[in-house]
């Protein structure tokens, strides 16, 4: 009786132990850092000897940092384009592939939307930064055989274009996994995943294209967008490969955000102390949006 009890405790516990080394690799790479980094956040650290307890003067030195401040509205900044890019282009995008009714163009189509996400984002960075380039830039070139010499302009050194410049990498929005690619497949999934019955009742009321997208599609979609804002928020607000491989937070301050700030200040200043702090306020503030999200657009569920 007794072994059978333990057979039987064993089946039970048997398929999280397979979950074990996720956990482990969890815990050793992402739950300790972290509570190291908000540890050393206290402390006057340069990642060596020097290891002072301070308090929370790092903090306070943090909302007096007029650099770091700067950098947080800028990435505000990013956050609204990165928002509204992930709630129109792949939408809209998804949405006339779904009326396309053959199935083989479809096919094609998004196999030629999707297809240059496997191209690593380093890549693509580096392509833009070869468009966008002052004196030899495709993009520059471009103006000047089409007789726009007028708005030739160094994209990346302009403190008035660089941002936005930087903002443009990947148009349409489709060929990147962060900024479209993604979006779209999963909006075009949730779409073939609409029952059927809805759009055939929605033709007997007489709906047009845009009724039907309104009044149809985009509650049943509530629930995608939702995430895909969520996402957005996200990956706006810890942006750092593009601005740093292209611009380093300049010319001057013009694009400098948050994570490439706290970067610098960790490995070239080596205040890893005060980079700690500027992380977990970093991380307050995407917490905070993301509940703010969370409560205020609803999921498709939990609509009338």
């Amino acid at each position: 009786m007794a072994g059978k009890k333990r057979k039987s405790l064993f089946l039970i516990v048997k398929p999280y132990l397979f979950l074990i080394p996720i956990y482990l690799l969890l815990v050793i790479f992402k739950y300790i850092p972290f509570g190291m980094a908000v540890q050393k956040s206290f402390f006057n650290w340069n990642g060596g000897n020097m290891n002072i307890f301070i308090g929370f003067q790092n903090y306070l030195e943090a909302f007096s940092d007029k650099i770091f401040l700067e950098s947080l509205l800028t990435v505000f900044k990013v956050l609204i384009v990165y928002v509204l890019i992930v709630v129109t282009v792949p939408l809209l995008t998804a949405e006339l592939l779904f009326a396309v009714k053959s199935a083989k163009i479809q096919y094609v189509v998004r196999t030629a939307f999707t297809f240059p996400m496997v191209v690593p984002g380093v890549v693509i960075i580096l392509l833009w930064k070869w468009i966008l380039a002052g004196d030899t830039g495709v993009l520059n070139s471009i103006l000047n055989s089409v007789g726009l010499s007028n708005l030739v302009r160094p994209w990346l050194g302009n403190s008035q274009t660089a941002l936005w410049s930087i903002l443009a990498i990947g148009f349409p929005w489709l060929g990147m996994a962060s900024l479209g690619g993604m979006q779209f497949l999963i909006y075009f999934g949730a779409l073939q995943s609409i029952p059927k019955d809805l759009f055939e009742a929605g033709q007997l009321d007489g709906a047009n294209i845009v009724k039907r997208f309104i009044h149809i599609d985009l509650p049943m979609l509530a629930t995608q967008i939702k995430l895909m804002v969520t996402l957005a928020i996200i990956s706006s607000l810890q942006i750092f490969d593009s601005i740093y491989i292209l611009t380093r937070g300049g010319p001057g301050t013009s694009t400098m955000v948050p994570a490439v700030y706290l970067y610098e200040q960790g490995f070239t200043y080596k205040r890893m102390g005060y980079s700690s702090a500027l992380g977990i306020l970093l991380f307050i503030i995407i917490m905070i949006l993301t509940v703010l999200n969370n409560k205020f657009l609803k999921s498709t569920d939990t609509m009338d």
